[in-house]
């Protein structure tokens, strides 16, 4: 009582404390989710412009995508397409309005007709879109279907966009033309040629210069554009992968050995072994992880490092156990035959009510026999008449357009009534009805291959896997690991327990895969998380192992650092300090002279263009052709920085291709190419242009 009394004098302290309580509770939520200034981006996948791009909406454009895709394409997958959708649609939406770009009700009925062109919904006796048919079926569905209604008004304003962008891009198509003058340019481009010698002195020819951290670093300043780089993330990690322990191996051997012994093993009267069991279906059923095929193999067919041991066996003897494809297996040689491979086989195909071939028909299964026979009576007759009453009657329409014909079939590839008929039962050049779960076939065998080789093989197969007891001490290694990594050096715990590091660098936050061990999102997603830092471990499940991650390096988005961007920098650099010093001991304008201060030789290039500026023995190199072009006849160029070493040049011709009466056509051509580009929906620099030029934000990553 004096307990309850002390607790009813300080309630009102109590409810302040849990107050406090739950206030730093949210407010720590808050923080950990980007303070206020994050409800736009966990309430919407992301902004474009001043527009946002709704989750609810956009998780229901990427179930659509999954499902049409039918399991082809993953969430993430879908997710990235739906982006793609929305972003582009958004984009130019947001420039219609800029321009006042607007479209009559002609015109996007124009683009309705040629979206719904042969719906015959829509169309009049002559096949026609019918504008007066729309209408009327627009009219009838706002009243009979208001939700059907507003899935046709959404349609109708997707024609709206899509009016409004062929519109648009017309626009833009008119400002890309090619004129008379730019003609006359390409062609003289790709026609006048010139002649020079030439001395190239490869940038090896002088001592290896150093590169700076400043210098690259200036380097970067000045090309800021070429060195924007999406963020991203590198890791190192250690895969603990399911695997069967020897003493798993041991186990299910041991298992598959006993069924060829004597021994005492669970199972039913008459199963006694794999060796004197009279019932070879049921025992494979009870004992194999893999069904009985009853089915005849050509020895042909019979692949396989065992399968010449197998073939060796008296009829009723057993092999193995030997191991093949992760499992152990005994096989017995069942039969010895010999059989047709192949037959030229047609057939008339009638169905039923309850068939699974056509369910339009609606015949009885009395009615589908007694036509059968009828079809059967009449071919037996007169054999001309078959591939006539195929066209008319058989319900498999495929073989139905070629006479009924199936040609050539292995065996084994039809059902068993109509194989064990047309390989066992029928004579070349005869006909005969067959019933399957298809309905009945009526069957013509037209020819046979000759008689070969045959086994029927029946096998025993348990496969090797990990037992609980060896996932469980997987399961203790990766954690063991996982915790003294984190308190060690991760690469030197790695090594001392004989496990290897696989590292993995520039992972994009949208990135679904990891070298080596496939789709890991959960790992990609855990790298880029606001609290995940350099040199953080984790240990995650992949449903096969686990595997302990470690975060190496982060990179954010925006300007590459000078160490980021050496591997491309670098090598740039070197190839000017090199340009200069080859420059700087070049004395004089004798090409020869030249040559043979490096030791090198006096080249030749004939018939070189700007379109098509390739030097012998030096490759592509605009800069030094077009620097050709703009030098006369015997003049000798100063020292050129090319892309594989210093030049200098002699202009020996120019020869400038013959006037054309008109460049029309070399005009016309160029803006088709133009024209080509700009329409691409996945090169377009016209969307590239627009994504450019708005602030985007994309939160895709958090979602998905």
């Amino acid at each position: 009582m004096a307990i309850l009394s002390k607790i009813r004098e300080r309630t009102v302290f109590l409810i302040v404390i849990i107050a406090l309580a739950l206030f730093a509770f949210v407010l720590t939520d808050l923080f950990r989710n980007g303070g206020f200034s994050s409800d736009k981006a966990t309430s919407s996948v992301g902004v474009i412009g001043d527009e946002e791009i709704g989750r609810e909406e956009f998780a229901a454009e990427v179930e659509n995508i999954v499902q049409q895709s039918q399991g082809r394409v993953s969430t993430l997958q879908a997710a990235n397409q739906a982006w793609e959708n929305n972003l582009r649609r958004t984009l130019l939406k947001q420039e219609f309005e800029s321009l006042g770009l607007e479209v009559g009700a002609d015109q996007i009925t124009d683009a309705m007709a040629q979206q719904l062109a042969g719906d015959p919904r829509f169309s009049n006796e002559a096949g026609f879109f019918d504008e007066a048919k729309l209408k009327q079926f627009i009219a009838e569905l706002k009243v009979t279907s208001p939700q059907q209604y507003q899935q046709w008004v959404n349609f109708e304003q997707s024609m709206e966009v899509n009016a409004k962008s062929q519109l648009y891009f017309n626009m833009v198509k008119a400002g890309v033309q090619a004129t008379l003058l730019e003609g006359r340019q390409i062609y003289h481009q790709e026609n006048d040629n010139l002649t020079f010698e030439f001395v190239k002195v490869p940038f090896d020819k002088v001592e290896e210069v150093e590169v700076s951290k400043s210098d690259i670093q200036n380097y970067i300043n000045a090309h800021k554009e070429r060195f924007q780089q999406e963020a991203k993330r590198n890791l190192e990690y250690v895969y603990f992968e399911e695997a069967p322990s020897e003493e798993d191996n041991a186990s299910v051997l041991e298992e598959i050995k006993k069924l060829t012994t004597d021994e005492k093993v669970e199972q039913a009267e008459g199963l006694s072994n794999f060796n004197t069991t009279d019932n070879l279906q049921e025992f494979v059923a009870v004992h194999s992880e893999t069904p009985y095929n009853d089915n005849y193999t050509f020895e042909y067919n019979m692949k396989g490092e065992f399968a010449q041991a197998i073939l060796d066996l008296d009829v009723n003897e057993v092999y193995g156990p030997y191991y093949e494809n992760e499992s152990y297996k005994i096989s017995k040689l069942v039969e010895r035959t010999q059989k047709a491979d192949s037959v030229k086989t047609s057939h008339i195909l009638v169905t039923y009510d309850g068939t699974r071939v056509d369910a339009s028909v609606t015949r009885t299964k009395e009615e589908a026999k007694a036509l059968a026979d009828s079809l059967t009576t009449v071919v037996g007759r007169n054999s001309g008449k078959f591939a006539e009453l195929a066209d008319e009657f058989s319900s498999d329409r495929q073989s139905a357009e070629n006479g009924g014909q199936l040609n050539w079939i292995t065996y084994g590839a039809l059902v068993p009534e109509f194989n064990d008929y047309v390989f066992e039962e029928a004579k070349v050049n005869s006909y005969g009805l067959v019933e399957t779960d298809f309905g009945f076939h009526v069957i013509y065998l037209e020819d046979r291959t000759s008689l070969k080789d045959a086994v029927k093989v029946a096998t025993v197969s348990k496969r090797v896997e990990p037992s609980e007891k060896t996932l469980n001490e997987l399961y203790r290694a990766a954690s063991k690991f996982e915790l003294a990594a984190k308190d060690n050096d991760f690469r030197k715990e790695a090594d001392s327990t004989q496990l290897t590091v696989k590292p993995v660098n520039g992972i994009n936050k949208l990135d679904e895969s990891i070298p080596g061990v496939g789709r890991q999102r959960s790992i990609v997603k855990w790298a880029f998380e606001d609290e995940t830092k350099t040199g953080d471990i984790k240990s995650f499940d992949t449903g096969s192992g686990y595997i302990v991650a470690r975060v190496t390096k982060i990179s954010k988005k925006g300007l590459q650092s000078a160490e980021e961007a050496s591997a491309i920098v670098t090598p740039i650099l070197r190839k000017q300090k090199q340009a200069e010093q080859i420059k700087s001991q070049i004395e004089g304008e004798d090409l020869n002279a030249v040559a043979s201060s490096f030791g090198v030789i006096k080249q030749k290039a004939s018939s070189v263009n700007i379109s098509n500026p390739f030097i012998p023995g030096g490759g592509r190199e605009p800069k030094i052709v077009g620097a050709a072009f703009a030098m006369s006849v015997n003049d000798i160029s100063k020292p050129l920085q090319g892309n594989t070493g210093v030049y200098v040049i002699q202009l020996l011709e120019k020869n400038e291709a013959p006037a054309l009466p008109t460049y029309r056509a070399v005009a016309k051509e160029e803006t088709e190419k133009r024209t080509r580009s700009l329409l691409n929906p996945r090169t377009s620099p016209i969307i590239e242009a627009l994504k450019n030029s708005k602030e985007i934000e994309d939160n895709r990553h958090l979602m998905y």
